[in-house]
């Protein structure tokens, strides 16, 4: 997950504007007046009044949960979202004083008493935050330090418009507000229930120790010279070095990205085609994996980011389109033709950007899950977060996506040592702990005629925190550098083997 912290208005567009000069006939400036006057004469007729209540988020849903993000709302004194790039809704920062405010407009589907949740990040002692709908209001507190999923109560809401308003009313408005959720306390438990009796056991990633990812992309680099053309380094790749190389490196799973910042899919995938040709190839890259890395008992996960940075892609994928069903629709025919395809052999999906990507706009988390699981019902999903509360009851694990290992992104509170591994409470509750850490410089190796970086700690280093998760039930994974040809620095390799020498018992 990668982000920018340039502002942007709260429709997204960044702070700054272009202009540009041109020279105008006088007829073709009549000409102009009069069409003006005429989409004048219909603004008036169409828009609402002043004091109406046209909703300006998503309606209320009476059977699921319903999520509002500052993209839909007014935003009033110092607070502005932070604009992270194409296909990603951010947070809301900047509150400075009590007046500040966010405002929807919104319609209750069906009258009844909907719970009131707020994801946000506490600014210490003293931080409170006040929903006001239609005059009646509760408050959260949210001292508790971090990103945390704040209850502010139950209310009764009749059918028909509304006005929510949310403000701070404590001695500190929160660092950050990410968004505000409504859902009827019954469609909460039964929802829950139904995702429990679908989860797959996670023991196996327990039981592997610990993982490897690779950001093997249309972006990697050789070690020296210019890069192939995606298909040709899927062609000429190595699957079964490549297995030998896990294996000695001790893991035993790994994550393989097969899109990142430009969407490829290293195998066939009629449903990529149908959207952008020229995004697959022909030799079956991922099946190729999983049957060489089957021979060493090794399982294979498949990273997927949605593909927001690469434009040509994006543009086709009806993102853009108010009514995000079309989109959703796409994404689930997609990661069920991945599933569909290497059934067993493909044991999880590490999705990407959920977040800010998918959580935004209330898709059917259910749907979402039934469609990664296609072909292997014990598929053992992950929706990142990155640092913010689990996003649904329909998925397996914390991505626990750390980059350097930094202490305060570590939460063991609630991992209790000799536990099982799944966070007893607090945001990730319910959820497999895994903790994603880098080993080199960056998440895959993109620069052009250098050669890997030396890992970022010692063995010894690893080592102890790899312990100190592992005894809690965390899972390790493990990113690491990869050249194009599908190999790794002899540095890196040497890291590994010691690290699994030290966890040995």
């Amino acid at each position: 997950m990668r982000f920018s912290t340039t502002y942007s208005n709260r429709e997204g567009t960044p702070l700054h504007s272009g202009h540009r000069s041109c020279t105008t006939s006088t007829s073709t400036i009549g000409r102009f007046a009069n069409l003006l006057l005429v989409v004048i004469g219909a603004l008036i007729v169409l828009t609402p009044h002043a004091g109406a209540s046209a909703p300006t988020g998503a309606s209320i849903a009476y059977n699921s949960r319903t999520v509002f993000v500052g993209t839909d709302a007014s935003l009033t004194g110092a607070i502005r979202q932070i604009d992270m790039g194409p296909g990603k809704i951010g947070w809301i920062q900047g509150w400075k004083a009590t007046g500040d405010s966010i405002t929807w407009k919104t319609a209750v589907e069906r009258a009844g008493d909907y719970k009131i949740a707020a994801i946000l990040e506490s600014s210490g002692e003293g931080c409170s935050v006040r929903v006001t709908i239609d005059g009646h209001a509760m408050s959260a507190g949210c001292a508790d330090a971090g990103w945390n999923r704040v209850t502010a109560g139950v209310m009764h809401l009749p059918a028909g418009g509304h006005t929510i308003v949310v403000t701070s009313d404590g001695a500190k408005p929160p660092a950050k507000f990410f968004s505000l959720e409504f859902v009827r306390p019954a469609v909460e438990a039964r929802l829950a229930t139904v995702a429990q009796k679908q989860r797959p056991s996670t023991q196996w990633m327990i039981d592997a120790g610990y993982g490897v990812m690779f950001h093997w992309t249309s972006q990697s680099m050789p070690r020296m010279g210019p890069a192939k053309s995606y298909c040709d380094a899927v062609r000429d790749f190595d699957a079964r070095r490549f297995a030998d190389m896990v294996s000695a490196m001790g893991a035993g799973f790994v994550i393989f990205t097969t899109s990142h910042a430009g969407f490829y899919f290293p195998g066939p995938n009629p449903v990529i085609d149908s959207v952008l040709p020229g995004r697959t190839c022909p030799r079956d890259l991922v099946g190729d994996l999983a049957d060489a890395l089957g021979q060493h008992h090794i399982r294979l996960e498949l990273y997927l980011n949605p593909g927001h940075d690469d434009t040509p892609w994006w543009q086709r994928t009806h993102f853009d389109e108010p009514d995000k069903s079309a989109y959703f629709r796409l994404w689930r025919q997609m990661v069920a033709q991945i599933g569909r395809q290497y059934g067993t052999r493909l044991a999880g999906f590490w999705f990407d950007d959920a977040a800010f990507t998918y959580y935004p706009f209330n898709p059917s988390w259910q749907e979402l899950a039934a469609a990664a699981r296609t072909g292997n019902p014990d598929r053992l999903l992950t929706f990142n977060s990155w640092i913010l509360p689990k996003l649904s009851d329909f998925y397996d694990v914390y991505g626990g996506e750390n980059a350097w290992w930094e202490p305060q992104y570590e939460d063991h509170q609630y991992l209790p040592p000799g536990g099982k591994g799944r966070y007893t409470g607090g945001p990730q509750q319910g959820l497999q702990a895994e903790i994603l850490a880098i080993v080199n410089d960056d998440w895959g190796h993109f620069k052009q005629n250098q050669p890997i970086g030396p890992p970022k700690m010692s063995a010894d280093a690893f080592v102890s925190k790899m312990k100190d998760a592992m005894s809690s039930g965390e899972v390790p994974v493990l990113d690491v550098e990869i050249y194009q040809d599908g190999t790794i620095s002899p540095e890196t390799l040497r890291l590994f083997q010691a690290i699994r020498n030290g966890l040995r018992p």
